[in-house]
């Protein structure tokens, strides 16, 4: 028998979410919620949200919270029915979402699952996940990526009538991996940052909440950049409807954190064009000494006496291994000649080196390569 986390009731869904609040740290059911649905239940008021016609009634106990959903009246149930149940992280998400309004807001006319058409002659199906009509605030959860469709996006925005509407995504659609996080950003250019809800079970002092936004690095990837993310009871409503972490607004965060991103960026990218300047300039010292090219006598100064320096010590060790290669042998020393056989060794001047035999005047072979 299919457990249910919503009912309808007089053509409005009551979800099972909404009996629960958070009085004094300790998370509960709300007793009148209780009292009301029962007796709804009693009177058969309560039906199966499909259409169907099935009665349900409420299982709600006061000891395990996990056991709180709406059944099937009858036990053979009803073959007309066509109730798809709800996932359970869905519904604990959903719970755990509610107890943070109640939490944060308090106010006493939180709703859940209500409708659009409730705040606008719109004649949508979609819904509110949460609504207070007295502090102008409402909330849009989603479970899945793939139900963060532009046009529901857009509808919620467009009918909610001066109403602070956040939306909040479940972590599992976290991360980019360097591509374009193209569901999350339809809710990024909406409220400037994504907001993702991680939960353990249904218990709300255990949840979190991260803020993020997502943008582009220096080489093109995407990257998902957190600036604020902490337990979901650590993030506060303010009385306009702006969301609070700790002692900062989330739109002070959320610049912070893009200024300095920007910042990396450029450093990194700074970085990035040097890096490449420089082996530009390697290869082509290396080409230079390939080609018999005599190197500069002196080294510049400034900024470009480490990089010359390197470029030339590079250029002597590729020459030695060149000298040693020619006498069918490897390495910078033990290269023999390859005439006589003698030891090969190292002289001339300074930025004039090349290798001779050192059975020289008897044997006059060199390099004849000057470094």
């Amino acid at each position: 028998m299919a457990q249910r986390s919503e009912a309808l009731y007089h053509d409005r869904i009551v979800g099972i979410e909404s009996i629960f609040t958070v009085i004094d740290g300790k998370q509960i059911n709300i007793p009148e919620k209780l009292r009301e649905l029962r007796a709804k239940s009693r009177r058969n008021e309560l039906f199966c949200p499909c259409g169907c016609g099935s009665n349900l009634i409420l299982v709600a106990g006061d000891k395990n919270l996990r056991e709180q959903h709406f059944r099937e009246k009858h036990a053979e149930g009803n073959a007309q029915c066509t109730y798809s149940q709800e996932g359970r992280h869905s519904v604990w998400s959903k719970i755990v979402l509610k107890c943070w309004l109640e939490d944060k807001l308090h106010a006493v006319d939180i709703e859940s699952r209500v409708p659009i058409c409730d705040v606008d002659d719109s004649s949508r199906r979609y819904e509110f996940s949460f609504l207070s009509r007295s502090r102008k605030f409402a909330v849009n959860y989603c479970r899945k990526r793939e139900n963060l469709s532009s046009e529901k996006l857009h509808i919620l925005d467009s009918n909610s009538q001066g109403i602070r509407l956040v939306h909040i995504v479940d972590a599992a659609n976290a991360g980019s991996e360097g591509q374009y996080p193209e569901s999350l950003m339809k809710v990024q250019k909406r409220q400037g940052y994504c907001l993702l809800l991680y939960i353990e079970g249904y218990d709300y002092f255990k949840a979190r909440l991260r803020a993020t936004f997502y943008e582009k690095d220096f080489c093109g990837l995407w990257k998902e950049v957190p600036f604020a993310e902490g337990a979901l009871k650590d993030f506060s409503i303010s009385a306009d409807g702006g969301l609070w972490f700790g002692s900062r607004p989330l739109e002070r965060l959320l610049a912070v954190a893009r200024e300095k991103f920007s910042a990396e960026n450029d450093e990194l990218r700074k970085k990035r064009e040097e890096e490449e300047k420089t082996r530009a300039r390697i290869a082509e010292a290396e080409g230079n000494v390939r080609a018999g090219v005599q190197q500069p006598e002196t080294l510049p100064e400034k900024n470009d006496d480490k990089l010359l320096r390197a470029q030339a010590e590079y250029a002597r060790r590729k020459q030695a291994e060149w000298a040693a290669q020619s006498s069918g042998r490897s390495g910078y020393d033990g290269g023999r000649c390859p005439r006589c056989g003698s030891r090969l060794i190292e002289s001339g001047e300074r930025n004039k080196r090349f290798f001779r035999c050192s059975n020289f005047p008897r044997c006059s072979y060199s390099t004849g390569v000057r470094y």
